[in-house]
């Protein structure tokens, strides 16, 4: 599947995130395409059973516990990621014991703490992070064990959350769906998820979350932590972003990621 391809259908997805129901020819016009490429990429979506085709257009399959694929998403706003990713390990001090989240953000970081030949001890939640920083002499790597989900390739479960419990760790990076200063909150797509990610962050000193500008101000499906164990917040938002204001109101460090500068 070609990279544009990937960016259109994680398109679709955030549209239909946004407006619960599209038609064919509303999703034609917003992304520049036919119909028929339209209703290619619905059959494709819904085959994979996260959308579904109604007469005329499409819905979301679920709600506020989805996310898409991660082949999907590691092909859709890559360098926004990167610049992300550069900015979270700019703040990870070296031979930190360090515990990292799954997903894309993560991997970007995993790549970015490689590429500088940073020295740490790091248990990563994914394959994909394990993969990256396996690679490297100076970092030391714990696996956590689990169970494994399908798929996503990340490790889940009581036997995951125990290990994180276990130990402390110097710093947190972790992905979210949702944050925002009012309810003062983090928020993740599913419950299996949020629990891991709530272990992590009660057993770090700095707590360092990863969130795109569409997921500032919002509160997804399962409850992760309280605003008051974060300390800091990387962002692709600009500074200005109402969310973003509002959580450095809150107390909360927003290093935010300007699209200029990403796009570099």
């Amino acid at each position: 599947m070609s990279a544009k391809r990937d960016m259109r259908l994680q398109r679709i997805v955030e549209l239909l995130e946004e407006r619960g129901r599209l038609e064919n020819a509303v999703l034609s016009s917003e992304l520049g395409v036919t119909e028929l490429t339209i209703r290619r990429d619905l059959e494709h979506l819904d085959g994979q059973g996260i959308i579904r085709r109604v007469h005329g257009g499409a819905l979301l399959a679920a709600g506020r516990s989805f996310e898409p694929p991660f082949a999907m998403r590691l092909r859709t706003n890559v360098e926004h990621k990167r610049a992300m990713a550069r900015a979270v390990v700019d703040l990870v001090p070296r031979g930190a014991n360090v515990a990292i989240d799954f997903g894309t953000k993560a991997y970007f970081v995993a790549c970015e703490m490689r590429d500088r030949g940073l020295q740490a001890l790091v248990a990563p939640t994914s394959v994909q992070v394990l993969e990256v920083l396996g690679q490297h002499p100076d970092t030391r790597v714990l696996v956590p064990g689990g169970e494994l989900k399908q798929g996503e390739l990340s490790f889940y479960g009581s036997r995951t959350e125990q290990f994180f419990r276990r130990h402390r760790w110097d710093i947190a990076i972790v992905s979210v769906a949702g944050i925002s200063a009012s309810p003062a909150t983090v928020s993740d797509y599913s419950e299996d998820d949020a629990r891991l990610k709530a272990a992590i962050v009660e057993s770090s000193d700095h707590v360092v979350v990863l969130a795109e500008e569409r997921h500032l101000g919002t509160v997804s499906f399962a409850p992760v932590t309280d605003l008051h164990r974060v300390a800091t917040v990387v962002t692709d938002a600009p500074a200005a972003h109402p969310a973003a204001v509002a959580l450095e109101e809150a107390g909360v460090t927003v290093i935010a990621v300007a699209p200029d500068e990403a796009s570099g």
